[in-house]
């Protein structure tokens, strides 16, 4: 849960889909904001320090929320072209 909106993502076989809504069955929900779960993937915010401060909240295996957040690597900036004309 994201705010108010809600999304499963099932990872299976080297594969994520991502859906609006609630999955049937699950191993783990995060419920935060955007901003929190963008410092927690990318930002060093630690998972610890989320739950600490309440603003994140994880049901279920906190592993797979902590695996979960290592799917979304930055990609390596692009190569800097000069057009000329």
């Amino acid at each position: 849960m994201i705010g108010e909106d809600r999304f499963h993502a099932e990872i299976a076989g080297g594969q994520m889909e991502l859906a609006r809504g609630s999955a049937d069955q699950h191993d783990a929900i995060i419920e935060t904001d955007s901003d929190t779960l963008a410092a927690l993937i990318y930002g060093g915010c630690q998972l610890a320090e989320a739950l600490r401060s309440g603003d994140l909240k994880v049901e279920g295996d906190k592993s797979v929320v902590k695996r979960f957040l290592t799917l979304f690597p930055l990609s390596r900036p692009a190569a800097t072209c000069l057009l000329q004309g």
